[in-house]
């Protein structure tokens, strides 16, 4: 006899039946795509166990661009097509190939092994590069951004050295319309003053994209985004006291520093949007729709640990799921998880067309919505399953409860 579900109980609609426990099962994904996702993860595997070599990269006599292409032309070769978006701004990296990664990157091992999400954010602080993400998009948002995205700052990323995102400020938050750092115009250079704060990895982090609003001859003229070096004369910081995972977070100080006359990205009026530049909306909406991303990954490792612990027997020999109101709970959050990332997909393929940004935000903010709902829902359900051992650290059903509430409230940056 089965001793670990109920023989009369039925699968839910697409579930196989599985000792009568739902079992989690994620979107079908083509075999290119399963290669694709592969093929990233032994190179993001790789260039994580080796940061040294990374940043000596110019030790070889490999110049940057050589770096570039040896990583384009090796094992991802077959599938930049999948990978690389065809627009001429925007990130050049398709949105939806991170959504693939999200969803079917990593597996169960990993898990099992202690190798999950709270893990991972510990140990391996993956903000700033969610972070450098924004950055990149920003820069590739302005006028010839494709080429210098490619030319420079895509081989400096090879090479480890990463950006943070400075927008947020302590009396205007991420309202681009109330900020008041400024950037005076001067002959060769711009002079930038200001403050920014819950900056995160701003001490990892080789360079820095500021939003600030530009004065020319005594006159504002609309908002731009700067790259900064972050070793630049004039920057200093203070680490700010957040119980949160992950990168530490920070005040950044700009006291009269110089930003070459190069480092704006874009125009220095913009022509839509109340002056705010096209780079503004492009990394705000990409920020949306990674928070929509980190929550559908704490959707599937919360439901795979609440399937995993609802078919262990307890001391009466039927496991926790066997009990109707689990079986519902989790079909709910199953539900919710699915419309989380059919909500994360839509806004994927929006913001790859590199249309109107108004449009792409759009379905940006509801995939965020629905998918930080979801993840609450899905942590809940796993705690609920786990009992008072979900507080276990090596559970880290906690642990990815604290993620999903903290994302549902913060942006990233």
């Amino acid at each position: 006899p089965d001793r670990l579900g109920s023989r009369s109980r039925q699968p839910l609609p697409g579930e196989p039946f599985t000792r009568g426990i739902p079992v989690i099962q994620f979107e079908e994904i083509s075999d290119e795509q399963r290669a694709m996702v592969d093929a990233v993860g032994r190179l993001l595997s790789g260039l994580r166990n080796r940061p040294a070599a990374a940043e000596s990269a110019d030790a070889p006599g490999k110049s940057p661009a050589e770096l570039l292409q040896e990583v384009m032309s090796g094992e991802l070769a077959p599938h930049l097509g999948l990978l690389l978006s065809t627009s001429g701004s925007g990130l050049p990296i398709k949105t939806d190939a991170l959504r693939l990664l999200a969803l079917h990157g990593g597996s169960e091992a990993d898990v099992t092994a202690g190798i999950g999400l709270p893990t991972t954010m510990v140990t391996r602080n993956p903000a700033k590069y969610g972070l450098t993400a924004m950055g990149l998009a920003a820069i590739s948002s302005g006028k010839d951004g494709s080429a210098l995205l490619m030319n420079k700052y895509l081989p400096e990323l090879i090479k480890g050295r990463t950006f943070c995102y400075c927008i947020t400020e302590p009396g205007a938050g991420t309202n681009t319309h109330k900020i008041s750092t400024r950037a005076v115009e001067m002959d060769d250079h711009f002079v930038l003053n200001g403050q920014k704060t819950f900056i995160s990895a701003a001490d990892e982090t080789h360079y820095m994209v500021v939003i600030a609003r530009i004065v020319s001859g005594g006159e504002q003229q609309g908002v731009g985004t700067f790259v900064v070096e972050a070793a630049t004369e004039g920057i200093s910081m203070t680490p700010l006291d957040i119980a949160v995972l992950g990168d530490r977070q920070f005040s950044v100080y700009f006291d009269n520093v110089r930003v070459p006359k190069d480092g704006l990205v874009g125009e220095k009026r913009a022509r839509t949007g109340g002056g705010i530049p096209q780079s503004v909306f492009y990394t705000l909406n990409l920020e949306r729709l990674m928070i929509a991303l980190i929550n559908l990954m704490v959707c599937r490792e919360a439901l795979a640990k609440a399937v995993r612990r609802a078919r262990q027997p307890r001391s009466s020999g039927l496991p926790v799921g066997s009990q109707q109101q689990i079986k519902i709970r989790l079909a709910k959050a199953k539900l919710k998880f699915e419309l989380a990332s059919l909500a994360t997909k839509r806004a994927t393929e929006e913001y790859d067309k590199k249309g109107a940004p108004q449009l792409a935000g759009m379905y940006a903010n509801m995939a965020k919505l629905v998918a930080t709902e979801a993840a609450v829902e899905a942590c809940d359900v796993a705690l609920a399953v786990y009992g008072v051992e979900g507080l276990n650290k090596q559970c880290d059903s906690g642990p990815l409860y604290q993620i999903a509430r903290v994302v549902q409230v913060a942006p990233i940056i």
